[in-house]
């Protein structure tokens, strides 16, 4: 959170589907259509997407793949349907973000099961990840939304070694309420940043000297590997070692 995505050209697949949306008297079809995006089509955008932001989620930097993800829209879908202007399908205003549609609380994690070892209805709903784009909803305003295609969204959010974030500029309106409704301080996300800012930074087993640190603060981690992805929470482990220097 929140790593600068270069968009790139859009996928082949998707433009030669969208120029091909005419009704039979050659008129545009209406942009109430994402739902009617060959499944085809969708997969090739999604993975366009995921090495485009080299496999991290847009909103919160968790590493994502295939499974773990959904297509995202910048502008909520239900939005785009009422403004009937095609954003709904816009390459650029699609990212990709974790969870995927498959996904499992840690509450359903540790109650799958009940006394009886029967399914639990206790979490039978809870299907909703309390942070990043399930907590974004159809939440939308354009003046108040730091968004991962801005190219100052990363120096818009200040991270500490105890896994938070807050805006780097306390009177960054913005900054402050996209923290809020994409949910960026919940427990078990600061938890993972936390996490990942030990094992880059204060390791157990080793001691980093100040060589080691300079590199990482250069932005070692913003390098993507032999398989184009980025390291988790890479954004929050160089601003962390940079304060450290």
């Amino acid at each position: 959170m929140m790593k600068y995505i270069k968009k790139e050209q859009e996928p082949e697949k998707l433009r030669s589907w969208f120029n091909n949306q005419y009704d039979e008297e050659g008129n545009r079809l209406g942009c109430d259509y994402y739902d009617d995006v060959p499944s085809d089509v969708k997969r090739d955008v999604k993975e366009h997407l995921l090495k485009e932001q080299g496999f991290l989620c847009c909103y919160t930097g968790i590493l994502i793949d295939t499974e773990n993800s959904h297509i995202e829209h910048l502008k909520p879908y239900s939005i785009c349907r009422n403004e009937k202007n095609y954003e709904d399908v816009n390459y650029f205003n699609l990212v990709t973000a974790y969870p995927g549609r498959n996904y499992k609380s840690q509450e359903d994690e540790n109650d799958e099961y009940d006394e009886l070892n029967q399914p639990s209805k206790k979490n039978k709903n809870s299907k909703k990840c309390p942070f990043g784009a399930h907590a974004k909803e159809n939440w939308y305003e354009r003046d108040n939304f730091v968004t991962p295609l801005q190219l100052d969204c990363e120096d818009r959010f200040k991270f500490d070694d105890f896994g938070k974030v807050q805006a780097t500029n306390h009177q960054d309106t913005a900054a402050q309420i996209t923290i809020e409704k994409l949910v960026l301080n919940h427990q078990r996300l600061i938890d993972l940043r936390k996490a990942a800012i030990d094992e880059a930074i204060f390791p157990i087993d080793i001691e980093l000297d100040a060589s080691d640190i300079q590199k990482i603060a250069n932005g070692l981690y913003s390098q993507k590997n032999e398989e184009g992805k980025f390291r988790q929470f890479c954004l929050a482990i160089e601003q962390v070692a940079r304060q450290l220097i």
